[in-house]
Formats: structure tokens, C-alpha cells, sequence
């Protein structure tokens, strides 16, 4: 039986401009078959199962043609694949998905279109250029400067549209910038009229630069003037608006983002989710760009039910050293309805900070929590802590580290295992291997000794001398110089903690 092809706009750069149709479509999506414009942010949250077939064009280079596109979409919805073919923007302005909807329905493939938001008309308004306006603006054209067979618009096009007055959008235009102006002014629009070039558009680096079309005609002439791509030209009385509506540094409308903590860096996080979603936001927060890669995923375990979590109630100290592990804890407690009066007389001990929140999240404050974030202080302060007699519970990983429990056997403290969750190695998203494999990061974060183990085993060949690894504690520095990395250890076990330790971090030119 064949699957279906999902035509899917992407939007114009920034991921939380996708319309909800759209996440439906890429959330249960086998295949993804992407432009070069659609944003990575957006590729990078594709499911790890997902299948990304990378058939992006550029002006002047299209390697992959468009009717093997075609091919591509129809041979892998004959195989009952659910596919969706992601474009920027669009897939109807300037996107080419009339003609993929035109094959599909030749060949018998079931299809549908998921419409996005044009950038031709998105970016302009982040620029603080309302297309239309009254008393400036009451039409609106938008054009490609050059057509599939690379020819530019004709005189009588440019002036009919000199005539008709509104604002002008020109798309894939970056490279001709003097031919536009000079083209423009040639069939009718005054030279003093108000342009606009926006370049990264609806992304962190959108930059406007203002100008009138006399100037856009020399524009390419000027030192520095070289372009990020993508970029867009729009031509008209609605640009003199942008100095008044153009969005404050910290939107999406140009944000200063290397003003900012992590302005400029690139950085791998491999926690498991959804701590992983959590520190990622932050990033984007402080101008970083994250590269979400769970190297991880947790497993409760499947021994936490009524019984044990009553057996755990026995013991006078319950030791959590991680969120994850007290969320999971108190979790089973309210599945299995334990009545947390229960544990009035337990005393807790966490290593963090924000393991203690989380314990106060459930109503508990600690009782001990070291100074120093690491085993070795939490044994010994423990030893000091306990009385003679008092039995402790470490609640944690099954594949917590030894070092902890060997201390307390040093110090003849009674204690027990209480295994809450399995870390296992999780598949990640294909698009972030990729980058991981090209080595396009910066930094990389790790906190904890597994989580090192996983990516070291995922990417075996990746030259880990060249790796600035962010590691909450020792023993997961410990663990990254074991395979060749160059570890720094935050300050404390927190997420604020290794953010501070990035923007710490000068990197060398051009790296």
C-alpha cells in the first residue's frame, strides 16, 4: 500500500514560526526530504527514526534535479512510507511544489499541501516593513529576479510594475543587486525611492540594510559588501517605515546576538530529555546555537511499585544525587499512592543544587547537601552525619559510580542500593550526527560519565583532542580525558553553572 507525500512550508527561518499542521506532519514523518533554506533548528528536531534525504539548491547550482526530486518523493511513498517534503518558506511562492503535486498526482501518490509563511512576506514585517500600508502602500508584487531558464524579468514586466506603484519583494536576488537597481530605475522607479536589503532573514543574524535604489545599484561596489544568504530585496515607500517599526535588539528583527553570553557559539548538548529541551532554550536565551544530541534516554525502573518504595521508608537517610532520580522516585510514590507523611521521620542527602530544588519541588528540603558537588564530599559528609546504626539509601542510576558507596564502606556506614532508572544509549537525530561528524560545534556539554561513554561510542572516528568538552564534576572530566578530550569542570552541578563556564570561553579567530 503507498504512504502519502505532505508538501510542508517550513516558514521563513526561525522554527517557531511552523504552523502546528506542519510539526503534526514532521512529528510522524519516516522520510523528510529537505531544501538547503530550511532552517537546521528545524532539522535537528526531526525524530532520530526519521529518514533526511538533503536535495537543497542554490542559484546556480542545482545537484539534485527536479525531476529526480520527484522521483525520490514518489519512490518512497510506493514503499508505505509517510513522507514530507519540507521547503522554506512557501511551497507554492517561488517553492516549485505545484510541480511536485503535479507528479504525484501522475504517478497515483495520495498528497497534501501544508501551506507556510512566505518569507516574502514575514521577513520584511520582522524588518519593520509593513508591505502594505495606508496612504504608502496599497499593493503588493513579489518576483524572482531570475527564472528557471536564468533570464531576468522584461522591460515591459519591470514597467508595468513601475506603474502600478506598492511595494516590490524580489527573491534570489543577492547576485544581481546592480542590475536590479539600474534595471528598475531604467523602466520607471525614481532613484530617491526607499529599498531594503535583508539578509538571514527571521533568523538570529537578520541584518537590514537601508538604502534608496540609486544606492543599490553601486551597493555591491562597496568594501564589505559581501552577503549572508539568504537574502531579500524589497523596493518601495513602506521601507521609510522600518526605523519606526523594526522590532528592539532581542526579537527575531536583527537581535545583537553577539552582545550576548554565548554569542556565536555552537554548542553540542547531550543530556537526556527533557532536561536536554530545557538546556537548549537557555542557549538560544543567551544567543548560542544548540545542537540537540540525547546521548541518553532514561528507563525507570521496573522495580519501583508500592513494596520497595516501602522498604525504602526503613532506611533513616535516602541519598539522591541526581533530579532525575527524585523526580522519578516521588513520581512512583503518587502512581502507587504512598502518602508522603511516610518519609516525616527519613532524613535526605543530594549532591546540587538542583537536585535539592527538585526535592523541595516535592515538599522536602535536604538535610545535607555538600559544599563540593561530587561523591566524595557527599561519603564523607554523610559518615559525619549519619549516627552510629543509621542505615542509608542510595536512590539512584543502576549505573551510578562506585566511588560513593565505597566511601561509606570505608567509614563502616550501613547502606543499600535502591536502583531507580537504567541510562541507556539512545539514537539521535541523523542531521546532528552529521554536524558532529563535520566537526561544526564548538563546544560540547557532558554531565556524566555515561553520557561520555555513549558519544564516544557513537562517533568513534571524531578527533577528541580537538574537542572542548563542559563537564559537571570530576568524574566525568575524568571520563572525557580518558578518551582524549580537553574537559573544563563548571563551577557546581548546574545547568547556569556549565552556561557560565561557555561564555567564559574565548575561542581563537575564525573558530
Amino acid at each position: 500500500m503507498n504512504g502519502k507525500v505532505r508538501i510542508v512550508g517550513a516558514g521563513p527561518g526561525d522554527p517557531t514560526f511552523l504552523t502546528l499542521r506542519a510539526k503534526e506532519a514532521l512529528d510522524t514523518a519516516d522520510v523528510v526530504v529537505h531544501d538547503r533554506l530550511v532552517s537546521e533548528d528545524l532539522l535537528l528536531g526531526i525524530k532520530a527514526e526519521a529518514k533526511l534525504i538533503d536535495v537543497g539548491k542554490e542559484q546556480g547550482n542545482h545537484p539534485i534535479p527536479q525531476e529526480e526530486i520527484n522521483h525520490i518523493l514518489i519512490e518512497e511513498a510506493r514503499q508505505g512510507k509517510q513522507v514530507v517534503r519540507l521547503k522554506g518558506g512557501d511551497p507554492y511562492i517561488f517553492g516549485r511544489g505545484g510541480e511536485e503535486a503535479l507528479a504525484l498526482t501522475a504517478a497515483g501518490i495520495a498528497w497534501e499541501i501544508i501551506p507556510g509563511l512566505s518569507s516574502a512576506l514575514a521577513i520584511p514585517a520582522l524588518a519593520g516593513i509593513p508591505l502594505t500600508h495606508r496612504g504608502i502602500s496599497s499593493s503588493l508584487h513579489i518576483i524572482t529576479w531570475h527564472d528557471k531558464d536564468g533570464l531576468s524579468p522584461s522591460s515591459e514586466k519591470l514597467e508595468a510594475l513601475a506603474k502600478a506603484g506598492g511595494s516590490l519583494a524580489i527573491l534570489m536576488g543577492a547576485s544581481h543587486l546592480a542590475e536590479i537597481g539600474r534595471a528598475l530605475m531604467k523602466e520607471g522607479f525614481a532613484p530617491h525611492i526607499p529599498a531594503a536589503i535583508i539578509e538571514s532573514g527571521a533568523m538570529p543574524r537578520q541584518k537590514t540594510t537601508k538604502l534608496t535604489l540609486e544606492e543599490l545599484a553601486i551597493f555591491a561596489q562597496k568594501p564589505g559588501a559581501a552577503l549572508t544568504p539568504p537574502v531579500l530585496v524589497v523596493v518601495g515607500e513602506a521601507c521609510s517605515l522600518s526605523d519606526r517599526l523594526s522590532h528592539t535588539p532581542g526579537t527575531n528583527a536583527g537581535a545583537v546576538i553577539g552582545h550576548l553570553p554565548l554569542g556565536g557559539l555552537r554548542i553540542l548538548v547531550t543530556r537526556p530529555e527533557p532536561k536536554n529541551a530545557e538546556l537548549c532554550a537557555r542557549i538560544r536565551e543567551l544567543g548560542g546555537t544548540p545542537i540537540p544530541f540525547p546521548c541518553i534516554k532514561i528507563i525507570p525502573s521496573r522495580t519501583l511499585n508500592s513494596e520497595t518504595i516501602k522498604r525504602a521508608i526503613s532506611y533513616q537517610w535516602i541519598v539522591f544525587t541526581s533530579a532525575t532520580g527524585v523526580e522519578i522516585f516521588f513520581g512512583a510514590c503518587r502512581n502507587e499512592a504512598i502518602d508522603f507523611r511516610a518519609f516525616s521521620a527519613c532524613r535526605f542527602a543530594v549532591i546540587g543544587k538542583a537536585t535539592a530544588e527538585a526535592l523541595a519541588r516535592q515538599g522536602f528540603i535536604p538535610d545535607y547537601m555538600p559544599d563540593a558537588y561530587n561523591s566524595r564530599s557527599l561519603g564523607e559528609g554523610l559518615a559525619e552525619k549519619a549516627k552510629p546504626g543509621e542505615k542509608v539509601l542510595l536512590a539512584r542510576s543502576g549505573q551510578g559510580a562506585s566511588e560513593l558507596p565505597a566511601i561509606l564502606n570505608e567509614h563502616g556506614v550501613g547502606f543499600g542500593e535502591f536502583p531507580l532508572y537504567d541510562a541507556i544509549p539512545a539514537e539521535g537525530n541523523r542531521y546532528a550526527k552529521k554536524i558532529i561528524q563535520q566537526g561544526r560545534f564548538d563546544l560540547a556539554i557532558f554531565s556524566s560519565p555515561s553520557i561520555v561513554d555513549s558519544f564516544a561510542a557513537s562517533f568513534p572516528s571524531l578527533d577528541f583532542a580537538r574537542l572542548k568538552a563542559l563537564c559537571i564534576g570530576e568524574p566525568t572530566a575524568c571520563r572525557a580525558r580518558e578518551f582524549g578530550m580537553n574537559p573544563l569542570i563548571a563551577r557546581e552541578a548546574s545547568s547556569e553553572a556549565l552556561l557560565e563556564l561557555a561564555g567564559g570561553i574565548i575561542l581563537p579567530q575564525g573558530g
